[in-house]
């Protein structure tokens, strides 16, 4: 009876496949008796629809997310630590009459022209994004983004700018300025002059690693520091950030990320530093910029 039942159950199992020992590829057919892919469907396919209102992170069971809130809102995108997400695919359209970002986790970016670490997606439009299936750098990859009444948005790239300093040179930089109080600094080597070959909205993400040479440190006051972004001359006011210090002496960073028109032709941008609340530190600091980064770029 034994020898009976191991018969029958290798007949059943060469039966359901139709190559169990020719093809260790099996292709699986649902409505269809001959599938000819890995997966085929004779009929419709369908896949998550969620609404959102506000800030939100995508999850496991996300495809299609809409957004629809009354203000401007982050989408974050799940770390590549969570496991395996290779092929996965995100489809986000902005139904809101405000900006959305979307945004890789920390220490990942999303491939576009360039390596990015938000995309912007105006109101009425749409994005999407597959994962490469890697866990570190370029971790998402941009796909296209579309104006939802019309066809597929190229992205131009009209500023790309870094700057890095040399290790060897730390501490000693033409790059170290000094910050006193209340009174906005030109943060050095954040000059830079760039082309709009359009007049249109360029969508903006900018990186800012600075290192605090105050000595001596002071472990007892955490000031809060404000970076603006000034563009043609102008302080951008929506286009900022404020960071506090860990302590006296401690490194900052800044992320500002945002939408902006401009005219065709030339145009200046730099940043300044303002020490927004001294928490009762009253003297001068001075640091070092360690990075700079500038990404702009428009739908054409």
């Amino acid at each position: 009876m034994l020898q009976f039942t191991k018969y029958f159950i290798l007949l059943f199992l060469f039966t359901a496949t139709g190559s169990f020992a020719q093809n260790p590829t099996i292709n699986i057919g649902i409505n269809t008796k001959n599938p000819g892919s890995r997966l085929t469907v004779n009929g419709s396919v369908a896949g998550d629809y969620k609404i959102i209102t506000g800030n939100a992170v995508l999850g496991y069971t996300d495809y299609y997310t809409a957004y629809n809130g009354n203000a401007n809102a982050m989408l974050h995108l799940p770390p590549a630590g969570w496991g395996s997400l290779k092929g996965r695919v995100y489809a986000i359209k902005n139904t809101s009459n405000y900006m959305l970002t979307v945004i890789a986790p920390a220490q990942e970016t999303i491939s576009g022209t360039a390596n990015m670490s938000s995309v912007m997606v105006p109101p009425g439009y749409y994005a999407k994004l597959i994962s490469r299936g890697t866990v570190t750098g370029s971790t998402w990859e941009l796909l296209a983004i579309m104006d939802g009444n019309t066809t597929s948005e190229a992205v131009k790239k009209v500023l790309d700018h870094s700057f890095g300093m040399d290790r060897a040179a730390y501490p000693i930089s033409p790059t170290t300025f000094s910050v006193p109080n209340n009174n906005p600094v030109l943060l050095p080597e954040s000059q830079k002059m760039f082309t709009m070959p359009v007049a249109d909205i360029i969508f903006l993400n900018v990186a800012v690693g600075l290192a605090d040479l105050t000595s001596p440190k002071v472990f007892s006051k955490s000031p809060y520091y404000r970076c603006d972004l000034v563009i043609n001359g102008i302080v951008v006011s929506h286009l900022f950030q404020i960071a506090q210090q860990q302590y006296v002496g401690s490194s900052l960073q800044f992320n500002i990320s945002g939408a902006y028109y401009l005219s065709a032709g030339s145009h200046s941008i730099r940043l300044n530093i303002t020490r927004w609340n001294d928490d009762g530190h009253t003297g001068a600091q001075q640091f070092v910029v360690l990075s700079v980064v500038y990404d702009g770029a428009y739908l054409d």
